[in-house]
């Protein structure tokens, strides 16, 4: 049977959910920051997660019955997890219907170690078969989506019948930004992380910006979203920025002006929807920085009392809405995260952080509902 296989071009212009990717003479690796940015965090953390493919797809024209990705993918994540607790996934969907997947856990491995050192530990190429159904009459878009935990190092793309890069589809652009809620690394997959679960539901095209341990307000990431296409901009703030102690009142404000600002001069009319943070008891009235209690468990700092102007989730959703009040702009929106994941929904925080599989699938459901019934959400174009 004949092999059909992408040139690395080929590969390059079949991705999706991002503009960047970093290419070799054997390899073609998606990233979801551009190099000349990925190091001005203070730290590698950022880089890390920028490389990590989460919500980054190839989009393929063809009949094939099957789709061959063999890719290197090298995953990280805390020492403290598991190294079989979090495989890197890829997906195969068609007309927004999954039909196919495949889980490795065979790739090298980042632990992060206390302290911010990291090791590596070697692995190996990984080849994902993934069945489409019956040959088709006549080629039909296939998106395999990345994993979201992991980089990916695409040595080739192949198919048991002719493949192509697919061309653009005329699809709502959807850029959101936000921490490890919106990475998903708990998640069930790539097509299960809460923003990949509201954009194929509401076939819009997604650029994922979700970095753990980031969305920190950073004026590099603010620029990368002024200059990426979009009819929708969503940026979930607030929770790293208390689980960092990383703001006062004084400069969180300001700051978040600032970068509504950056992103203004590419989308001077794009809707902007400011969504504050889902329910986390653990800092609701107590600061940050995060750390690990008597009990194994995450929690706030509680002594705060030589930190004036400290930040609590109490105080960052007012002051993220009166954000959005004060620039009296009709299509800057805010949209209280509490509507996505409230107080009686925080048995989903598996480590009293992070939502957990189902509790993804719940935000995404959540944003879907409000997104069909909001004024900000971009419609498609009737055909």
């Amino acid at each position: 049977m004949p092999v059909h296989q992408l040139t690395r071009d080929e590969v390059r212009a079949a991705i999706r959910g991002t503009a960047y990717a970093d290419q070799t003479a054997t390899t073609v690796s998606p990233v979801r920051l551009p190099h000349s940015i990925r190091r001005r965090g203070g730290d590698e953390s950022i880089e890390r997660m920028a490389g990590q493919t989460a919500g980054v797809r190839l989009e393929l024209l063809t009949s094939a019955r099957t789709v061959v990705i063999e890719a290197l993918l090298t995953r990280s994540h805390p020492a403290a997890v598991s190294d079989d607790a979090r495989p890197a996934v890829l997906v195969a969907v068609v007309d927004g219907r999954e039909m196919d997947r495949r889980s490795f856990l065979n790739g090298p491995i980042v632990r992060q170690l206390p302290g911010g050192a990291t090791e590596l530990v070697p692995g190996s190429v990984s080849v994902a078969g993934l069945s489409l159904g019956e040959r088709t009459a006549d080629p039909r878009v296939v998106e395999v989506w990345l994993p979201h935990v992991s980089a990916t190092e695409i040595l080739s793309v192949r198919a048991d019948a002719a493949i192509a890069p697919a061309p653009p589809r005329d699809r709502p652009r959807w850029t959101h930004y936000g921490s490890s809620i919106s990475h998903g690394a708990e998640a069930d997959g790539p097509t299960r992380t809460w923003p990949a679960v509201a954009a194929l539901a509401l076939d819009w095209d997604l650029t994922g910006l979700g970095l753990g341990g980031q969305a920190m307000v950073d004026p590099f990431v603010a620029r990368v979203i002024r200059d990426t296409p979009a009819d929708l901009i969503t940026l979930k703030l607030g929770v790293n920025v208390v689980n960092a102690d990383a703001f006062r009142s004084r400069t969180f404000a300001p700051a978040v002006h600032g970068f509504l600002d950056t992103i203004r001069e590419g989308h001077p009319e794009t809707p902007v929807v400011v969504i504050s943070p889902v329910a986390l008891p653990i800092h609701e009235t107590t600061p940050g920085p995060t750390v690990i209690g008597p009990d194994g468990a995450l929690t706030g700092t509680p002594d705060a009392g030589d930190r004036p102007g400290v930040l609590t989730l109490s105080a960052v959703r007012p002051a993220l809405e009166r954000v959005v009040a004060e620039r009296d702009d009709p299509t800057v929106r805010y949209l209280d995260g509490r509507r996505l994941l409230g107080p009686d929904d925080t048995h989903h925080l598996h480590d009293r952080l992070h939502p957990d599989a189902a509790g993804h699938v719940l935000i995404g459901e959540r944003f879907i509902d409000i997104a069909r019934g909001a004024d900000w959400a971009p419609r498609r174009p009737p055909e």
